[in-house]
């Protein structure tokens, strides 16, 4: 189902991940990090790109998601989490 006001942004947030922004020297934005801890001491990472493509790792397969295009539905931001979030 196509939603167009899907903000994935947002969607992190409210799953409970923690933002970082990672600055280039000039103060633009080189890319923006999300993580959440799935486990005591256990962080998963989502990374943001500046042409807005993602990059996601989880902590049992490493690198899942290479510059992926970011996703435009709930479903298919919950699928990549599910993937993830797995411990």
């Amino acid at each position: 189902m196509e939603n167009n006001n899907f903000n994935f942004y947002q969607f992190l947030d409210e799953k409970g991940y923690e933002k970082e922004v990672v600055r280039e020297r000039s103060g633009a934005t080189f890319a923006t990090n999300y993580q959440k801890e799935i486990a005591p001491q256990t962080w998963n990472a989502i990374t943001i790109h500046k042409n807005k493509s993602f990059s996601a790792a989880s902590p049992v397969t490493g690198l899942v998601y290479k510059e992926q295009i970011k996703p435009s539905t709930i479903e298919e931001a919950q699928a990549i989490l599910d993937v993830i979030e797995k411990v």
